[in-house]
């Protein structure tokens, strides 16, 4: 069973703000802050952190202009303060949020940043990779998604479609009028009748996720989840003396075992969400989760994606599976990430 157990959402929340102009991370920071102190909740921990990371060429100019190493980082992170400062002032962040700018590996400082401040989430802008493959999460995106303790929320806006981008002549879809939170969530078919403690406790944390976000942007939230009927194919070209009817029947039955699980799960979170969420849905997809998850989101062009990372036992930092990486290349929105019960970083403190 899923419950809501939480009333205050995320209360200790890291943002990362970058030179490149784009403060969005700071704005749904903003809004979380806002919400809950709209809302009479306590106001979260905002702290801000910039990582300055070494550039191409500064060999170089180490070589031929005499700079140390250090007086490069002091001139960086000083420029890159001004960056910070004006970036909250943008965003309408609260004066008291604490900000940092260090020098190092971008996902290494702001994991071992997360860690110490005990941040229960992480709020990042998408890296910008330009080219044929602009839609792909930059290297320190998956590093934090696969590696990052607490939930990872790297956001960006849905481009504009057109026909570079295989849509054909017709306009860009526009977002719907109330904001969309969606998330996906998996039950396991073949799982003992007690059911599955692992999946039923990363489901929860989804939940947990979905409803501070919808109920902090006044968003509706939608519930997907994916089936297929296992070895459908080969039955029809391995046992032949299983009648189309027969096979028909088999896929019914998987596909109401699982509506019903959906609507079954759906039920529970209405009932334990009250009146956080106005209004909370369901929609059951059929196919490859990667494929029907990736199109549905990329339709409806949701606030985020709300989804669980699979751990891989006794490998540290080996977090996402196959499926839920290629959902996460797949998708032009934002992707919150959600780490299983238990997950250690493979990164330290110290």
């Amino acid at each position: 069973m899923t419950e809501v157990t939480g009333d205050h959402g995320f209360q200790r929340v890291l943002v990362v703000c970058e030179d490149d102009g784009d403060h969005v991370g700071l704005k749904h920071a903003a809004m979380i802050y806002d919400a809950a102190r709209r809302d009479g909740l306590p106001t979260p921990l905002i702290e801000v952190l910039s990582v300055v990371e070494p550039q191409p060429g500064e060999d170089f100019i180490q070589t031929l202009g005499g700079a140390s190493q250090d007086r490069l980082e002091k001139i960086r992170r000083d420029d890159r303060r001004a960056h910070v400062a004006q970036a909250l002032l943008d965003a309408e962040l609260p004066h008291s949020s604490p900000a940092t700018v260090v020098s190092g590996k971008g996902f290494v400082e702001i994991i071992r940043h997360s860690i110490a401040m005990r941040a229960d989430l992480v709020i990042k802008p998408a890296a910008q990779v330009n080219g044929l493959h602009a839609h792909i999460f930059g290297s320190t995106d998956l590093h934090l998604l696969r590696k990052c303790p607490c939930p990872v929320w790297v956001v960006r806006a849905f481009p504009d479609a057109g026909p570079e981008l295989g849509t054909g002549a017709g306009d860009a879809p526009k977002p719907a009028a109330t904001p969309l939170v969606v998330a996906a969530v998996d039950f396991d078919r073949d799982a003992d009748a007690v059911g599955d403690a692992s999946q039923d406790a990363l489901n929860s944390s989804i939940v947990e996720a979905a409803i501070s976000i919808a109920q902090a942007s006044s968003a509706a939230l939608t519930f997907v989840h994916t089936w297929q009927a296992p070895a459908e194919g080969l039955l029809q070209r391995a046992a032949p003396g299983v009648s189309s009817t027969e096979l028909a029947q088999y896929v019914r039955e998987v596909e109401r075992w699982h509506h019903a699980a959906l609507d079954t799960f759906v039920s529970g979170v209405r009932r334990d969400a009250g009146t956080k969420v106005a209004h909370i849905s369901s929609a059951l997809l059929q196919g490859d989760a990667d494929e029907a998850i990736a199109q549905y989101v990329n339709e409806r062009r949701p606030l985020t994606l709300v989804m669980g990372t699979i751990g891989r036992t006794g490998i540290p930092g080996v977090i996402i599976g196959n499926t839920a990486e290629d959902i996460l290349i797949a998708i032009d929105g934002s992707v919150l990430a959600v780490k299983p019960p238990g997950f250690e970083s493979p990164i330290r403190l110290g």
